[in-house]
């Protein structure tokens, strides 16, 4: 059990960075954006749509700004649900995943790429119940308890098909289901070809390490 702290420890801050970036870029904070005017149901759609645009840009402050605009202006349940994923997001890259849980719990039931996000977290929590509680969000959740499922983003989180598949492998070698963490690995190879040197093959050296 030393070993798999030791290892969670080290590999947690490349594990929930996956394919983002931390920090702002240049021209953080600025909310320079053409919104539509009209509706309720635009103006919100419009403030998610800037928020995810600055989210992609790496203007995660300004991305807060927006989503907390759609979450001001008399949404309806889905752009609630798109704000507050966005919400999680963005503060999971400005700090850790971890600081996004209570806007993923919010939008988990109807967001996809919310579910990802707060696997994500309770993998970094890292104990066995949060584990166990990635797998029930990535793999029964998500994946409908097929190991092949696909998880296709409908934001830009930053993480892949292949990456998810790779983090709910860790998640089951963490928990000790050695065989069904060794599925998942091959399947994220096998989406992605040029798994070597990237997020999956760090995640393959660390489940090799726990399931000897």
């Amino acid at each position: 059990m030393e070993k798999k702290n030791l290892i969670f420890v080290f590999l947690v801050p490349v594990l929930m960075m996956l394919n983002g970036c931390g920090g702002g870029v240049a021209g953080e904070g600025s909310n320079d954006y053409p919104q539509t005017s009209g509706t309720t149901i635009i103006r919100a759609n419009s403030f998610n749509d800037k928020g995810w645009d600055l989210i992609s840009k790496a203007q995660y402050q300004s991305a807060i700004t927006s989503f907390n605009q759609v979450l001001a202006d008399n949404p309806t349940a889905q752009e609630a649900c798109e704000a507050n994923s966005g919400l999680g997001w963005a503060r999971g890259r400005i700090g850790t995943m971890k600081d996004g849980m209570e806007w993923f719990a919010k939008a988990v039931d109807g967001s996809n790429d919310a579910k990802v996000g707060l696997a994500a977290a309770y993998v970094q929590l890292g104990s066995k119940s949060d584990l166990e509680k990635a797998v029930d969000l990535l793999y029964t959740k998500l994946g409908g308890e097929n190991p092949h499922f696909h998880y296709t983003t409908s934001r830009p989180t930053g993480v892949s098909d292949a990456e998810c598949h790779a983090l709910l492998a860790f998640a089951f070698a963490g928990i000790g289901k050695n065989d069904e963490a060794t599925i998942q690995l091959d399947y994220a190879k096998e989406l992605n070809p040029n798994w070597q040197n990237t997020t999956i093959d760090q995640i393959n050296n660390v489940v090799e390490f726990l399931n000897k």
